[in-house]
């Protein structure tokens, strides 16, 4: 062999160890060996097989209400389950949307097209969307909403889906989303919730939550009684409360529906947000907080998302250093040991009611970090997270692990948890869980998702 050619050899054998390319970007399908792709994009498939599956009209709610045809079942919930009854024909608009993503990335247009105008469906005059809704009747409808929710955050997600899906298809049709009818109607939907969202916005200066979006309306708190029963207390109302994660959600839509668009609102609103959401930044602890309250005061509570999102945000935002800080701050605060499986939160209690946590688990104080839990969504967000960092093999290990969770063979489809936390985590099959593994998997291996989902490059 030429010498000059054995040595260029030699220096992309030894990048692509590193999990860089020459030009400083994650490698992705050139930094895996043929048996590692192959494996991962048999798991993506068997991924979105099943997903395709949980769209409705299927065996489990095989005559949907028609406005709602095309969503997808939340979780795969066996009959035998006293939760059955309750949640077997469930739609969290949230896991709609990230099935939409994987469809996308697959390229399951027509797929995706069916779940985008279904979720459009759902949009309220006002730009908002329910959080979760029934398949199989009309709940909630505008006559018949009692204990229903919306969070914003969930409401930009529906958005960014339909923002992702008309800027992949502006790759090769640069008109699509202004010249095509169905891409007319996607763009409809993804501005009527932009919008909502601005109107959400806090303009005051003095306001310490300024520039960020508040967090929807209708909460829960759990409180229990003296005989250990846990209940579960609706109240309807607006939610002053700004959440990092929401705000991050927001921020990727109005940036990339700016982007396709030319809007300079949709700009000056990502703008905002990302100054309000810098201000999150806690410098001892090494990642954005979780919110601040309407009062004023900051939520410290740490999830693991804004770690691993807030690490993608931080990174698009050019804040490379902090970018860099919070990831490691991740790995530290919610691995498990060097495992690849991660918590979703770390040293904070399981529910802000001593009491509740006594009820469920004896032990009033106990800590997330003292229960064996892995989450494998947001295990698959920071393996995202870490590509997007050019930490390819870690990205892979994150990946591999997933798989602890999988119940199917080929390791596609997975749980929502690995342990039961009731209100908050099941350990059911899950579509945000399973969308999650395609993102994250194509994040790795597809140079132009990769620079498409949560990127501008």
């Amino acid at each position: 062999m030429d010498r000059t050619i054995f040595q260029l050899a030699t220096l992309v054998f030894i990048i692509g160890a590193l999990g860089v390319s020459i030009l400083g970007m994650p490698m992705g399908v050139g930094a895996e060996t043929n048996a590692q792709a192959s494996r991962l994009r048999e798991r993506k498939a068997a991924a979105v097989e099943w997903l395709l599956g949980q769209m409705v009209p299927n065996k489990t709610v095989d005559n949907p209400v028609p406005w709602r045809r095309n969503l997808v079942i939340s979780y795969d919930i066996p009959e035998e389950d006293p939760a059955y009854q309750y949640l077997m024909g469930r739609s969290y608009i949230y896991d709609s949307a990230l099935a939409a993503i994987a469809f996308t990335m697959t390229d399951r247009y027509r797929a995706a097209e069916d779940v985008l105008l279904a979720l459009g469906r759902q949009v309220r005059e006002d730009g908002s969307v329910w959080f979760g809704v029934n398949l199989h009747n009309e709940w909630p409808s505008e006559e018949a909403h009692g204990g229903a929710t919306i969070r914003s955050g969930a409401s930009a997600w529906v958005g960014y889906a339909a923002t992702f899906y008309l800027r992949t298809r502006a790759v090769d049709s640069p008109d699509f989303h202004t010249q095509n009818r169905i891409g007319k109607r996607i763009l409809f939907a993804s501005e009527k919730i932009a919008r909502h969202l601005l109107n959400l916005q806090i303009t005051d200066p003095d306001d310490p939550r300024h520039g960020l979006v508040t967090g929807g309306l209708g909460t829960y708190d759990l409180k229990a009684g003296a005989d250990a029963e846990v209940i579960s207390q609706y109240t309807n109302d607006t939610i002053g409360w700004v959440s990092a994660e929401h705000n991050i959600d927001v921020y990727f839509l109005l940036r990339d529906l700016a982007l396709l668009t030319g809007g300079k609102g949709y700009a000056r609103g990502a703008e905002m947000i990302l100054e309000g959401l810098l201000k999150m930044w806690d410098d001892d602890r090494r990642q954005l907080i979780q919110g601040i309250k309407e009062s004023g005061r900051r939520d410290t509570v740490l999830p693991l998302d804004t770690a691993s999102w807030g690490s993608i945000l931080l990174r698009q935002a050019g804040e490379l250093e902090k970018a860099d800080r919070t990831l490691t701050a991740g790995l530290e605060r919610f691995q498990i040991g060097e495992s690849g499986l991660f918590r979703p939160y770390a040293e904070d209690p399981l529910y802000l009611d001593k009491e509740v946590t006594r009820a469920y688990f004896s032990d009033p104080d106990l800590t997330w970090n003292q229960l064996e839990i892995n989450w494998p969504e947001g295990s698959l967000g920071m393996a995202t997270a870490l590509v997007k960092a050019g930490r390819t093999g870690k990205a892979r290990q994150v990946i591999d692990a997933s798989s602890e969770f999988a119940v199917d063979a080929a390791g596609g489809v997975l749980r929502y948890a690995s342990l039961e936390v009731p209100h908050q985590f099941s350990t059911y099959p899950s579509v945000a869980s399973t969308a999650w593994l395609v993102i994250a998997v194509e994040n790795l291996l597809d140079p132009q998702d990769r620079s498409l989902f949560w990127s501008y490059e």
